[in-house]
């Protein structure tokens, strides 16, 4: 098998895997906030009402903290093992919920702060083994348009439960309620989902490509040589410039993933719609999977089309999410369920569906311009340098869940915008200061 088709196998059988645990994990983020408060409406003394944010706070925070050591856990095992540990947490997570209680609850959520971090590592760091510098931009988009159709599945998974539980019980609220019942048909799915998704990260394909990014990495001799050299990259001044940029990934996945379904829940009028999350998810892969297979292509044509130009696209992307949630969504469905008017276009599932398309296309493009620029920041240090990404990603994102019972849908788009606006300019800038530098290195 020559190179390229070993390369393009592994990206497949890697997006596969992906797939199937973020399928579990994103039909869970999706209800999360809304099951903790159905939880709390029947009992309030066993979770209470914004534990869902509060835990995803937690999450982010332990996300944010072993991102310094998880790093060095490439000195000791492959990456696929590292991704098949990362599916382990995620089991213990989805199973905390089927004995649901507040200190069970966030104990798995610290759990699911460990699986973040063990997954982004791994996954960044088995993607190098098989890609070089001239095949990195498209194994990504690959990789990623696969694993992007975990939105869809879990979009399926919703759909699935929900029709069960309505056939069951029939619909008890005006609002958007899960049962106890509910609640253990979704876990029991999602945990064997990421079962059998650690099963398939094991057995990956181990071989490394010639010339592989991967190769140029030096590792560290001693545990505290690894955390010395984390902290080093942490605060490397090239790092340091891109932190905007990191930053408002982790408050953008954070908004797209877990606020705009809660607000779509906590809006009557389209509460009375209980397959909504699973619509949101369907048209969000669709938007996602165009992303990456145009990413793929152009890749192909302009050169470093991951660089400048994707990120412009992803500006615009952005900036029309943010105008359509601000005229779409009522002020506080943010936070608490209600029947307020939309400050400019009335709730239904159509404009619902145009969002949920282009925050897919969004957070392709999100992560084709992370990996890409992580990877060629500090050549000897890739993975010091995803880890870094993922701590401020955490950072970013543990503190907007904190204020998030605070937060109106008005003072997303206002923060947001701003973070946005500020890491384009550092990306670009970034980006002409990694063509300059290869400039002169090919010139010599």
């Amino acid at each position: 098998m020559s190179p390229s088709s070993y390369a393009i196998l592994c990206a497949v059988l890697c997006g596969i895997a992906n797939f199937i645990v973020w399928c579990g994990y994103d039909a869970n983020v999706f209800i999360s906030e809304s099951v903790i408060h159905s939880v709390n409406g029947r009992e309030p003394n066993r979770v209470g009402a914004h534990d869902g944010y509060y835990g995803l706070a937690v999450s982010n925070i332990f996300y944010m903290m072993s991102t310094i050591a998880v790093p060095s856990l490439m000195n000791y095992f492959r990456c696929k093992w590292i991704l098949a540990l990362s599916s382990a947490f995620f089991t213990f997570y989805f199973v905390s919920f089927l004995y649901l209680n507040r200190y069970l609850y966030f104990l798995g959520c610290a759990v699911l702060g460990l699986a973040f971090s063990c997954f982004n590592v791994g996954y960044s760091g088995y993607l190098t083994e098989f890609s070089t510098r001239q095949t990195i931009e498209r194994n990504q988009a690959l990789s990623w348009a696969v694993s992007s159709f975990s939105v869809m599945g879990a979009g399926t998974v919703n759909y699935i439960v929900t029709t069960i539980n309505l056939k069951e019980n029939g619909s008890v609220s005006k609002y958007r309620e899960y049962s106890d019942t509910e609640i253990r048909y979704f876990y029991a799915a999602f945990s064997v989902l990421a079962v059998v998704a650690m099963a398939l990260f094991s057995l990956l394909p181990n071989k490394e490509v010639e010339d592989n990014i991967a190769a140029s990495n030096v590792k560290s001799k001693s545990l505290k040589e690894q955390f010395r050299t984390m902290f080093s990259v942490l605060f490397h001044k090239r790092v340091l410039i891109l932190v905007p940029f990191y930053l408002y990934i982790g408050l953008f996945f954070s908004f797209w993933i877990s606020i705009i379904p809660t607000t779509l829940q906590f809006t009557k009028v389209l509460s009375i719609n209980v397959y909504i999350p699973a619509y949101f998810g369907f048209t969000f892969t669709i938007g996602s999977v165009i992303m990456s297979l145009a990413t793929m292509k152009l890749s192909t044509l302009v050169s470093n089309f991951s660089f400048k130009p994707l990120m412009i696209i992803n500006a615009v992307l952005h900036i029309m999410i943010y105008s359509l949630t601000v005229c779409l969504i009522p002020k506080w469905s943010t936070v608490r369920p209600n029947d307020d008017p939309s400050l400019l276009i009335q709730p239904s599932l159509f404009p619902v569906l145009i969002l949920a398309f282009i925050c897919g296309m969004a957070d392709a493009a999100n992560n084709t311009t992370r990996t890409v620029i992580s990877s060629l920041l500090l050549p000897t240090m890739r993975q010091q340098t995803f880890g870094a990404s993922r701590f401020y990603h955490g950072l970013a994102a543990s503190v907007m869940f904190f204020a998030s019972p605070a937060l109106s849908i008005y003072s997303y788009a206002i923060i947001l915008s701003v973070f946005l606006l500020v890491s384009t300019v550092v990306y670009l800038y970034t980006c002409t200061y990694i063509q300059n530098k290869e400039r002169k290195e090919s010139e010599k």
